[in-house]
C-alpha cells in the first residue's frame, strides 16, 4: 500500500504510479496468504516508495513548484509515516508555507506539537531549522521571536550565512515597538539580546537626531567592546559618520504658498519651521531654509533650478501632483529631491528622486499586510462607491489577493439609505429573505423566520469616514455580524476624542498615525504657534515635521533597508523606487473612546 489518504486524488495516483512503480506484474490465477518474510518485504517496498515520494516532494519546493508538492504531500497520511519520514513530511509542509508567505502555517509545523520530530537530527539541520523557524516568526509579524531565535543561532554561524543573520537581527528589532524592548530590557537576561535591545532602543530614541545618535551609539559601543553588534555594527549605523559629515548646509523648499493650495503649504511650512526650531534650540547643526511659492509658476524645472543656483544642496517639495510629475521628468538632478507626493511614473534620475506621501492607498495595503499576518485569510470590503473609496478599496483588493487572501464580497454605496441593502446582499442575508419569501408564498401559510449571513468571513475591511461608520457598524451588528472583526484605515476616525458618537464604532481596530493618537509636548507648542492651521490641517503639519527628520537620513535609507526613523506621521522606512513608507499605530475604540493598542485578532467563523 502506498499510504495514500482516500482523497487521493486520479492526477496524483497516476503520477506516483509512474514514478514509484518498481516493475510490472503478471497475471496472478490464484490468491494466496503471504508468509510473515513475505509480509516484511511488502512493507519495505512501501517505505521505499514514501521516502522516493518525500523525495520528489522535496525536488519540486526546491523549484519552488508548490502546487504539484502540495498535491504529493495531502497524498501521504502523517500518521501512518515513520518517525524519519515524519520529520521530513513536517519539514516540507513548512517548507511550501514558507515560500508562500504563510509565517502561521509554517510555525505549525516548526514549533509546538512537532518539534520533537527535530530534537535528534544533527546540528547541520538544527541550524537550518532554527533559521527557518526565525523566517517563519518575520513572515507572522512576530519580529521579536525572530530575533531572539536568529540571536541563539549566530554563535553557531559562519561566514556569508554569520552576516546576513547579523544584518536580519538588528532588521527584525527595529520593527519591535519601542514600548516593548523598554519592558524587555527591564527582565532580559541574555547578555547578548540585553545588547541588542539597547543598541536598537538608541536608535529608536534618537532617529531624529543624527548627531546625538552617533555620540549615543559610540558610547554603547565603548561600554560593550566584546558585544557581537559592537564588533561589527549593523551597516545603517556603521554609515552614521559619513552621513553627518555630509549634511547640506542649505536646503530649498518648494510649497504653493499663494492660490487654491495656500493653507495646505503653509501647514507643511509650519511643520517643517517647528522641527528646525526644535533642532535648533536643541544646538543641532541647521540648515538655512529658502521657500519658494510654486502656484507662482508653472515651470517647476525652472524653480528647482533657481533654488540651487541659490545654494541649495537639498530640495524638499513640490506638493501638487502634476509639479511632481514635472520635476519627476527632468533628465538629470544634480541636487537630492524629496517630493511630497507620489508620481505616476518613474523618475528619470532615480537615484536623486525620493516621494514621500499621506497616502490612503498605503494605509489599506499596510491593514492588508498586518491582517495576513494575523491568519486572516477571507475579507469582506465596505467602501463609498466613489473615486477616492474605488480607488483606495482596490488597492486593498490587489494587495490582498496577491498575497493569497479572499475577498467574499465587495459592498460599496453612495447614500446612507443604501446601507442596509448594500450589507445585506454583501452578507448574503437577501439570498436568505428570498428564500424564506418565497416557501411562504408556495406554502400559502405565514412561517416562523430566522435570516442567516453567510458564514465564509473572517473579517470586515471598512473604508468610510466617522460619520459613514457610526451607522455601517451597527447595521453589521444586527444583521449578526457582530463577532465578525472590523478593520479599518485612518479615515474612520475624526482626530479628536467624541465617546457618546463614537460608540456607535465599539470595536473597530483602525490604523492612525502617533501624531493623532497621543498628546505630545510639540503638538501642544504648535497649537500656540499656528492655532488656525493645527486646527484644520493637522496632519500637513505632522507631514512637514517628518519632511525635516527624513531629508539627513535619505542617502543611508537608499542603501540600507533596515532604516527606521520614529515619526509623528508613521515609522518611516524606504522601498527600493525611493518611495517613503509608513507604519502607521493601531488602536482599537473602546466605550467610545480610543486606545492605541497593537493588533490582535481572534477570528472565528459561524459553524
Amino acid at each position: 500500500m502506498f499510504f495514500l489518504k482516500k482523497s487521493a486524488s486520479l492526477k496524483s495516483l497516476i503520477l506516483l504510479t509512474a514514478v514509484f512503480t518498481v516493475g510490472c506484474a503478471t497475471n496472478v490465477v490464484e490468491t494466496t496468504t503471504p508468509s510473515p518474510s513475505e509480509e516484511v518485504t511488502q512493507t519495505q517496498q512501501d517505505r521505499q516508495r514514501i521516502d522516493q515520494q518525500l523525495d520528489l516532494i522535496e525536488a519540486l519546493l526546491a523549484e519552488q513548484q508548490v502546487e504539484e508538492a502540495t498535491v504529493l504531500l495531502n497524498d501521504l497520511d502523517f500518521d501512518s509515516l515513520n518517525t524519519a519520514q515524519q520529520t521530513r513530511y513536517a519539514l516540507s509542509q513548512a517548507n511550501a508555507a514558507l515560500v508562500l508567505g504563510d509565517g502561521q502555517q509554517a510555525l505549525t509545523w516548526l514549533s509546538g506539537d512537532y518539534v520533537y520530530l527535530f530534537d535528534g537530527l544533527p546540528l547541520e539541520q538544527q541550524i537550518t531549522i532554527g533559521l527557518k523557524r526565525a523566517e517563519a516568526y518575520e513572515y507572522s509579524g512576530k519580529p521579536l521571536a525572530a530575533a531572539r531565535e536568529r540571536i541563539f543561532m549566530a554563535p553557531l554561524l559562519e561566514g556569508e550565512q554569520a552576516d546576513y543573520n547579523h544584518d536580519q537581527i538588528w532588521f527584525d528589532l527595529q520593527l519591535v515597538p519601542e514600548e516593548s524592548l523598554r519592558e524587555l530590557v527591564k527582565t532580559e537576561s541574555s547578555p547578548d539580546l540585553t545588547g541588542w535591545i539597547e543598541l536598537s532602543l538608541i536608535s529608536l530614541t534618537h532617529s531624529d537626531d543624527l548627531y546625538r545618535l552617533l555620540t549615543q551609539v559610540e558610547d554603547w559601543q565603548n561600554r560593550k567592546p566584546a558585544h557581537p553588534a559592537a564588533k561589527r555594527l549593523p551597516g545603517s549605523l556603521s554609515m552614521l559618520r559619513e552621513l553627518a559629515a555630509g549634511q547640506p548646509k542649505h536646503i530649498g523648499v518648494l510649497l504653493p504658498l499663494s492660490g487654491p493650495l495656500e493653507k495646505a503649504g503653509n501647514a507643511i511650512r509650519n511643520g517643517l519651521l517647528t522641527s528646525w526650531y526644535q533642532a535648533r534650540d536643541a544646538e543641532q547643526d541647521v540648515p538655512t531654509l529658502t521657500f519658494y511659492d510654486t502656484a507662482k509658476t508653472e515651470d517647476v524645472q525652472n524653480l528647482y533650478k533657481q533654488a540651487i543656483t541659490n545654494g541649495a544642496e537639498t530640495i524638499i517639495g513640490p506638493l501638487a501632483k502634476a509639479r511632481v510629475h514635472r520635476l519627476a521628468d527632468a533628465e538629470s538632478l544634480p541636487v537630492p529631491v524629496l517630493a511630497l507626493n507620489y508620481s505616476d511614473r518613474p523618475a528619470k534620475d532615480a537615484n536623486s528622486f525620493y516621494q514621500f506621501g499621506l497616502s490612503p492607498e498605503d494605509e489599506a495595503t499596510q491593514v492588508a499586510d498586518d491582517i495576513w499576518q494575523q491568519g486572516v485569510r477571507s475579507v469582506l470590503v465596505v467602501a463609498p462607491n466613489s473615486a477616492w473609496g474605488i480607488r483606495t478599496s482596490d488597492a486593498f483588493i490587489r494587495h490582498w489577493q496577491l498575497k493569497g487572501g479572499t475577498v467574499t464580497s465587495k459592498a460599496l454605496f453612495e447614500r446612507p439609505d443604501q446601507y442596509l441593502g448594500v450589507i445585506k446582499q454583501a452578507l448574503n442575508i437577501d439570498h436568505s429573505e428570498r428564500r424564506h419569501q418565497q416557501l411562504q408564498y408556495r406554502l400559502d401559510e405565514p412561517l416562523e423566520f430566522e435570516f442567516r449571513r453567510r458564514d465564509d468571513v473572517d473579517m470586515v475591511f471598512m473604508l468610510a469616514f466617522p460619520a459613514q461608520a457610526r451607522q455601517l457598524k451597527p447595521i453589521l451588528n444586527y444583521q449578526r455580524a457582530i463577532d465578525i472583526p472590523v478593520v479599518a484605515t485612518s479615515s474612520i476616525y475624526a482626530g479628536t476624542s467624541d465617546a457618546d458618537r463614537d460608540k456607535d464604532l465599539e470595536g473597530i481596530r483602525f490604523i492612525e498615525m502617533p501624531w493623532r493618537l497621543r498628546p505630545s509636548t510639540l503638538r501642544s507648542k504648535i497649537g500656540q504657534a499656528f492655532p488656525e492651521s493645527l486646527s484644520s490641517y493637522s496632519s500637513l503639519i505632522a507631514f512637514g515635521i517628518d519632511a525635516y527628520r527624513l531629508y539627513p537620513r535619505l542617502p543611508q535609507m537608499a542603501v540600507f533597508d533596515d532604516v527606521r526613523i520614529q515619526g509623528v506621521t508613521g515609522s518611516l522606512s524606504m522601498a527600493d523606487n525611493g518611495l517613503i513608507r509608513r507604519n502607521l499605530d493601531w488602536a482599537v475604540i473602546e466605550n467610545g473612546l480610543v486606545r492605541p493598542r497593537n493588533l490582535t485578532i481572534q477570528t472565528s467563523r459561524r459553524p
